[in-house]
This record gives structure tokens, C-alpha cells and sequence, in this order.
């Protein structure tokens, strides 16, 4: 997985502030060691957040991380092919 400490704690924070249940994998080209560079693709699993919350996440993300590609897909459940997929090969953090 191709994000520091620092990266980890920052995305879990902000989640957690508004969803402390919400489960959050990593998944696209950053699980892989193999590769550089690459935009930050995050799963969050939650019953509670929306629009604004995933704006706020996205806010607080750019505002601690800097400039980076952070793409955020937020489902309540698996039952779209497109997030079961990013389950399954994401890495939860």
C-alpha cells in the first residue's frame, strides 16, 4: 500500500469525525507497491454520509494531504458491481 502513516491517520480522522462505524478501504493503483504515482481511490462503507459529509471529507483530505487526486466512492452496501469490486481488491485502513 502506497500511503504513509501520516496519509492513513489523516483519512481515517476524517471519516471517523462524521462516521466513527464507517469502514474505509484503499483500492486502485495505490494498493500496489509495484507502481508510482497514482491518484488516492477510497471506499468508504457507511449507512450515514451523503453529499455534504463526502464534501466535507473531501475538504478536510485536500486541506491536510495538499494537492492530490483523491477520488471518493461512499455506498451503503455491495450491491453495485463497481464497489463490490473496489471491496474486494481494496485494503481496508
Amino acid at each position: 500500500m502506497r500511503l504513509s502513516d501520516k496519509e492513513r491517520s489523516t483519512i481515517k480522522e476524517a471519516v471517523a469525525e462524521i462516521d466513527p462505524l464507517a469502514k474505509i478501504f484503499l483500492f486502485g493503483s495505490r494498493t500496489d507497491d509495484s507502481k508510482k504515482g497514482g491518484d488516492i481511490d477510497l471506499l468508504i462503507m457507511s449507512d450515514i454520509l451523503g453529499r455534504a459529509e463526502k464534501r466535507k471529507i473531501r475538504f478536510k483530505l485536500c486541506d491536510t494531504l495538499g494537492e492530490q487526486k483523491i477520488d471518493l466512492l461512499v455506498a451503503r452496501n455491495l450491491s453495485d458491481p463497481f464497489v463490490r469490486m473496489a471491496r474486494i481488491s481494496g485494503i481496508e485502513l
